[in-house]
């Protein structure tokens, strides 16, 4: 099963493995659908950072690919 992870109102839409960071965009049709492997490493990232404080953390939701 495949999602979309929407955080802070942009969604996952891939990274940057040259400077190791998340790339979020506003537009949906950007999105990159991910598995559920993904998904959590990618949960567990963004959790980091929030406890570190490196990030606001308002919303973050995960929307099912039908």
């Amino acid at each position: 099963m495949k999602h979309l992870l929407v955080f802070n109102g942009q969604y996952y839409a891939g990274e940057n493995t040259e400077d190791n960071k998340l790339i979020f965009v506003s537009e949906r049709s950007n999105a990159m659908p991910i598995d559920e492997r993904r998904l959590r490493y990618i949960m567990q990232t963004i959790f980091n950072w929030f406890m570190a404080r490196e990030i606001e953390l308002k919303r973050i939701e995960v929307l099912k690919v039908v």
